[in-house]
């Protein structure tokens, strides 16, 4: 256990034993408002949401059935900083430290560093909260007791089942990994997700799915893996992305080229999607509670609610108080956005209508939230009773009788200040990391994207991604770059960092692979004896490793071969066949990707023998003046084949049997045949591989 582990479990020994009761709401808003004192030492804390206020460095705690704030802790943190929630405490966390408040007594506890300068998905759940830092490959347990735990390499968004089950997609390894309540391990990884694939998981119910967005379909996960594929009736494609959670049964599908949402039946045999046209611009991922559905455009600064059928419900700007607006998923189905800061909060509620809720100290609290940490050389800002006490004190007796104060009066109660007083600023600092860093690889190119970093209380100006070999600067609001010029094969990490004026902030990295589609293979087809035969050269495999290639003939049976030839019998005379094969190759990165093609037309022979009676001739077995050589002309065979040529005749169907070579055209002329019985029906035949092909037919007179 390490040092802040040992730290954090001595803080929680301390905090009071919470007892969960169930309460009305009348009796929670006497304790609320204070008509009626709760027990020393324990506050009756609703399930809900918290957010934290950087600028009065607190936590405060929002009821989203009334959307109210009830509590608050003071704690310190950093700005633009996250709060997560367990059953007995609460974490605040931020760029440089990890800090916990008990949600009991409201006392901040000992800070822990966190393991990345990412930013994480905070996870409520059973056996929770988690902290997954998801380009690090990093589990943080803030539960009891607290734990690191490796997830074994960069995942995708993590899903949390009910019963405190937490799945994450490792990337690298197309496999689906699974976290059991307590566990300080990965318990397995028991599915496997189809290579080189795109997609998501999602809570269709408490049914795990898995949204293939490169094949449109969903799959449900099983025991044993993968179930059947139901398409969502999209089409595929790398911009569409699902929510976590389902609305009313569908899953919500941002299609974000198209600018459109779609609502998706993930059941076999299922309904047609809803889909609704958005306005245009950037939007997040959907975020689904319930049967509402919520969006933000960060291009228009705008939140956007839609119902289950597709019908939107509510508008409102964004929280305008600096920074990147946070949205969440509160553990009571109620969707909160956070303003940058923690100054606003919109909470959606279950009908999709939205309330902005300012964030300051709740109704009757009179205590002043601990003051942010002076910037160097700054002097701490007395409160407001010491500067009373100075300012207000009279001056020395110059008067006369008259003019001296009379009889003191009795002290009247101070009353508190009706607003806290705002501590100081705190100066801007470096942004933080890029979240959400990817990189794909192309054909001599990678794209490198990123979400928003973290400003700092200074707005980001530009993006620097450097890798082995070049760097490039973009303006601040880029998210995506394609880097050119690069060798296919080569696997190139490229680092993200954001620069405001306070200097340059810790970066985020991701890897790639440059490769490109396979070229066509130099292909050769050719017809003899009954089949077409193809050979093919390997192509160059773009930085690639082959899978297989594939090769088909008009009106044939698609083949998949390893070698480098093909065969097709049981082809039709006289018909044209093209055929094409193309390698499939899988890239570094796991893509799999359809080569170049080649292709080659051939004609199957439609072959004939014509018969004519030639010069006159006579030989030991032939007489005249009835003997004559029979011409024999073949089109249309097989080129430079050696063919026998049967001579027949009405009384006898093999009068002589001899052999002629076909050129390079498939034809032959012969006339070396002799015939010499008058009255006689005579024919000629050859046997090829598709039959017997025979001639005319003439009377010998």
């Amino acid at each position: 256990m390490s040092e802040d582990t040992r730290g954090w479990a001595a803080w929680r020994a301390r905090l009071p034993v919470v007892t969960i009761v169930v309460v009305s709401v009348a009796v929670l808003t006497t304790a609320i408002t204070g008509a009626a004192k709760p027990p020393p030492g324990l506050q009756e804390i609703p399930g809900g949401h918290w957010v934290y206020n950087s600028l009065l460095q607190s936590a405060f705690h929002i009821d989203g059935g009334t959307a109210g704030i009830d509590a608050q802790a003071a704690v310190p943190g950093d700005r633009g900083s996250q709060v997560v929630q367990g059953d007995t405490s609460g974490y605040v966390v931020g760029d440089t430290r990890i800090t916990p408040f008990g949600k009991s007594d409201l006392t901040a506890g000992p800070a822990q560093v966190p393991p990345s300068g990412e930013v994480p998905v905070g996870v409520e759940t059973a056996g929770g909260p988690y902290l997954v830092y998801r380009q690090a490959g990093q589990i943080i347990r803030l539960g009891d007791p607290p734990a690191p735990i490796s997830a074994g390499g960069p995942v995708g968004d993590p899903v949390a089942t009910a019963e405190g089950t937490l799945w994450l997609p490792r990337i690298a390894s197309s496999l689906l990994c699974r976290l059991d309540r307590g566990d300080e391990n990965l318990s397995s990884c028991p599915v496997t997700l189809p290579a080189g694939h795109s997609g998501a998981l999602t809570l269709v119910g408490d049914q795990l799915h898995f949204v293939d967005t490169s094949d449109g379909v969903v799959r449900a996960i099983r025991s044993g893996g993968l179930g059947e594929p139901v398409p969502m009736g999209l089409g595929a494609g790398t911009d569409l992305r699902p929510a976590a959670n389902d609305v009313a049964g569908r899953v919500a599908v941002l299609d974000q080229a198209g600018s459109r949402l779609h609502l998706v039946d993930p059941a076999p045999g299922s309904r047609r999607p809803v889909t609704v046209a958005l306005p245009a611009g950037q939007y997040d991922a959907p975020v689904a509670a319930g049967s509402v559905v919520v969006l933000v455009n960060r291009s228009s600064g705008r939140l956007l609610t839609y119902d289950a059928t597709g019908r939107q419900t509510d508008e409102k700007p964004l929280p305008a108080d600096g920074g990147t607006a946070r949205i969440v998923r509160g553990e009571d189905a109620h969707v909160y956005v956070d303003g940058g800061q923690g100054t606003h909060v919109l909470v959606v509620a279950k009908d999709g209508r939205v309330t902005d809720v300012p964030v300051v100290p709740p109704a009757g609290k009179t205590e002043q939230p601990a003051p942010a940490e002076p910037a160097p050389g700054q002097q701490p800002v007395a409160p407001p009773a010491e500067r009373r006490g100075q300012e207000g004190r009279p001056g020395p007796d110059t008067g006369s009788g008259a003019d001296r104060p009379g009889p003191a009066k009795p002290s009247q109660p101070v009353r508190p200040p009706s607003q806290p007083v705002t501590p100081p600023a705190v100066p801007a600092s470096p942004p933080g990391a890029p979240p959400g860093v990817s990189a794909t690889g192309e054909a001599g190119a990678v794209t490198v994207a990123w979400t928003a970093a973290p400003a700092n209380r200074a707005d980001v100006t530009s993006y620097r991604i450097s890798w082995a070999g070049g760097s490039r600067t973009v303006d601040g609001g880029t998210r995506r770059i394609t880097i050119t010029g690069l060798a296919n094969g080569t696997r190139y990490t490229f680092t993200v960092v954001a620069v405001n004026k306070a200097g340059i902030g810790p970066g985020a990295s991701a890897s790639a692979t440059p490769a490109a589609a396979a070229a066509a293979p130099a292909l050769t087809a050719s017809y003899r004896d009954g089949a077409a035969s193809l050979t093919w050269t390997r192509p160059d495999l773009g930085g690639g490793t082959l899978v297989h290639y594939l090769v088909t003939g008009t009106g044939l049976a698609q083949q998949t071969v390893t070698g480098t030839s093909a065969t097709y019998s049981g082809l039709t005379a006289g018909k044209s066949y093209t055929f094409t094969v193309r390698a499939v190759t899988r890239t570094p990165d796991g893509q799999t990707r359809n080569g170049a093609t080649a292709g080659r037309t051939i004609t199957v022979p439609s072959p004939t023998i014509t018969i004519s009676r030639g010069r006159d001739t006579s030989s030991e077995n032939c007489d005249p003046p009835d003997c004559a050589a029979v011409n024999v002309t073949m089109k249309g065979f097989a080129p430079n084949t050696r063919y026998s040529i049967r001579l027949s005749s009405s009384s006898n169907t093999n009068v002589r049997t001899e052999s002629t070579t076909t050129d390079a055209n498939g034809s032959a002329t012969y006339n070396e045949l002799n015939y010499d019985v008058p009255g006689q029906t005579i024919w000629v035949s050859v046997q090829t591989p598709d039959g017997r092909i025979t001639s005319n037919r003439i009377r010998w007179t």
